[in-house]
């Protein structure tokens, strides 16, 4: 199990960098309304000639703080199972209103850390989304996209291997569907493509031999 987890981290950085879970909170939901949501998905890889998704899978709740501020925090379950606490906290301000065709902008600061627990080894990476989102349909359906911007603040990586990249990006696309008590989100992301994704032992599907992309679906729950 031990060396299961290493490898977690060793092998390939789409496993954990910004590929497990969907974008937390695109738009600020009312002051006092609290979210409860789980999503799955992770980055494609060929099984043979066929590619399979990832099953990748999260939980978070979030909480209406103020009108165009929610907090937010999230606990990746699947990584739990090769003994990584791996958890999220972070909130969602809109600083744009939508204008027609121009989107609204919302910012997302987030804090990422991770725990081995058999090995006692710890990371933090810090995290800053941005979010363009359009609003439709008498506001029942979001269009948006999103740059997850991922920082690595370690000396090297594991092995004392040099850190080849600080800045750790991927871009989504995706569209919610929300209902008085529900919203479903479908969600594709290009993972890391500023990161060769040549001599892995996982056959990710990228693009020009960059990165990964990943699909996520995910449900929440309002109360």
């Amino acid at each position: 199990m031990a060396t299961c987890t290493r490898n977690v981290y060793r092998l390939s950085l789409l496993m954990l960098l910004g590929a497990c879970n969907t974008t937390r909170i695109v738009k600020p939901i009312s002051k006092g309304e609290v979210q409860v949501g789980f999503n799955v998905g992770g980055p494609l890889f060929n099984l043979g000639e066929i590619p399979i998704v990832m099953p990748l899978s999260s939980a978070f709740v979030a909480y209406g703080y103020k009108e165009n501020t929610t907090l937010f925090t999230g606990l990746h379950t699947t990584a739990l199972l090769f003994g990584v606490i791996q958890s999220d906290l972070g909130f969602t301000t809109k600083i744009l209103n939508q204008k027609k065709f121009i989107p609204a902008v919302s910012l997302s600061p987030i804090v990422n850390g991770m725990i081995d627990t058999w090995e006692g080894d710890g990371k933090l990476f810090p995290q800053l989304d941005i979010n363009a989102f359009w609003q439709y349909g008498n506001k029942q359906y979001i269009l948006f996209c999103s740059i997850n911007n991922w920082v690595d603040l370690a000396p090297t990586k594991a092995h004392n291997e040099s850190i080849r990249a600080r800045w750790l990006p991927s871009i989504a696309f995706g569209h919610q569907w929300n209902r008085s008590k529900y919203t479903i989100q479908l969600e594709g992301k290009l993972l890391l493509p500023n990161q060769s994704n040549q001599n892995l032992v996982v056959d990710y599907v990228r693009y020009n031999s960059m990165g990964a992309v990943g699909i996520y679906i995910g449900i929440n729950r309002k109360f």
